[in-house]
């Protein structure tokens, strides 16, 4: 059964990288559907760049949800695969990344989780200090 999975998946791979390139042959008269492929790519593009960045106090919270093991779903993946571009926030997970993988970090000792643990209160300083310095705004 795992045999006719992995062929069938790799048959998937390679239809979708091949099927582009065999309808351009077959169909020389349709060239304009290939604009679609640009417009896919343009759509990837726009969406990273418009994404917004997680909060410190968002980021915070992912890092103390996998350290304490209350994760579940796509959580690690989420957390090692989002693009941050706040250099402050963006050295913050790094350096939780230095201290091992995400998915093992219930299982660390205790000053590789305490290391997180300051990891987290300085994102959520960081967070007190941006809220502080945000205005408010009053409503009549």
């Amino acid at each position: 059964m795992k045999r006719a999975l992995k062929f069938t998946s790799g048959l998937g791979c390679l239809i979708s990288v091949a099927g582009p390139f065999l309808a351009l042959v077959l169909y020389p008269r349709v060239k304009w559907l290939f604009a679609f492929i640009l417009i896919g790519f343009a759509v990837l593009w726009l969406n990273r760049r418009f994404a917004k960045d997680p909060t410190p106090q968002a980021l915070a919270d992912q890092i103390e949800r996998l350290l304490t093991g209350n994760y579940a779903g796509w959580d690690v993946d989420d957390f090692e695969m989002q693009s941050i571009r706040d250099p402050q926030m963006q050295d913050l997970q790094r350096r939780s990344m230095n201290v091992g993988l995400p998915e093992e970090w219930v299982k660390l000792d205790e000053e590789r989780k305490n290391q997180l643990r300051e990891i987290i209160l300085e994102l959520r300083k960081l967070d007190d200090t941006r809220s502080a310095g945000a205005p408010t705004i009053q409503r009549p």
